[in-house]
Order: structure tokens, then sequence, then C-alpha cells
């Protein structure tokens, strides 16, 4: 599984990972992490990236098991 977070703007995150049951925790308990894209091969999902508030950075990157780059 694949997962990285990086610096978007001032005040915001990004996120991209691969893992579906990240994916599937995140949408269910962080209601403010939006979904910016969602990459499909054959009709699939296959991976997804979030637009985080920069104030869940800690929360971020114990989700994703990554530091901030």
């Amino acid at each position: 599984m694949e997962n990285e977070l990086w610096r978007l703007e001032v005040g915001w995150l990004a996120a991209y990972t691969t893992d579906r049951q990240v994916v599937k925790n995140i949408k269910r308990s962080n209601k403010d992490w939006k979904v910016m894209a969602e990459y499909m091969i054959n009709g699939k999902i296959k991976a997804t990236q979030f637009k985080i508030p920069v104030k869940d950075r800690r929360q971020a990157e114990r989700r994703f098991g990554v530091k901030v780059s």
C-alpha cells in the first residue's frame, strides 16, 4: 500500500492513498477531509486523494503512517 502526505497550499495538506481501509476509515470519521480525486483502472477505484486542513496534520500523519514532506 502506498501513502503520501504533502503541503498543498497555506492552511491545507494533500494526501494520497491506495489503501481502501484507510479511505473507509477517513470517510467514516473525518467528514471535513475532502476527496480531491479518485483514480480508477478498469472502472475500479485504485487510489484516492484528499484535501486535509493543516490543523489535522498530526492526525493525518498517524492515519497515513507517513510524515509531511
